[in-house]
């Protein structure tokens, strides 16, 4: 019995797909950095910088000055006994500024009056995390009850068959 010659292109592809899907599985199993008892490094300070200053553009360019977003994280912040101020801002947000560093109480507040999420995004990066929104873990819910749904139309169908009905 002759077995059927793959072309040139399908055997590179199924090559390809077969190096690959062996590259996804073991990441998926490698230990994260929270599971890692020696963490790389960890220091996050010039992307975390880079972050707010991208969201203080963004802001700026949907008509938000640096005040104007000062005042808005100020009212999500009432319990503060001093408020936030635009120098201390443009301190945090300076590269020249070595020890002028955002304290992390600010950076909701910031996040939120930016109407960016990426600074919280960094944080969660480097520790090995991904953020996810209500939709985006709404959708994963809703993937996970395809396959529960599918899981027991085969048992039922297995059922069905083993009564012989």
């Amino acid at each position: 019995m002759k077995t059927p010659q793959l072309s040139v292109a399908k055997r590179s592809r199924k090559i390809a797909s077969d190096l690959a899907q062996s590259d996804l599985f073991p990441t998926l199993s490698a230990p994260g950095v929270m599971d890692n008892p020696n963490a790389r490094d960890l220091d996050i300070g010039p992307e975390l910088l880079g972050a707010l200053n991208t969201s203080l553009r963004a802001a700026r360019d949907q008509g938000l000055s640096r005040d104007r977003v000062v005042d808005r994280a100020n009212t999500t912040l009432p319990e503060l006994p001093k408020l936030l101020t635009k120098r201390q801002l443009d301190c945090w947000t300076a590269a020249s500024r070595e020890f002028h560093e955002l304290p992390a109480r600010y950076l909701p507040a910031l996040c939120w009056a930016t109407g960016s999420d990426e600074p919280l995004r960094v944080l969660a990066r480097a520790l090995g995390y991904e953020l996810v929104d209500a939709r985006e873990s709404a959708a994963k819910r809703l993937g996970e009850a395809h396959v529960q749904i599918a899981s027991l139309r085969r048992e039922v169908a297995a059922l069905t068959k083993g009564l012989g009905t």
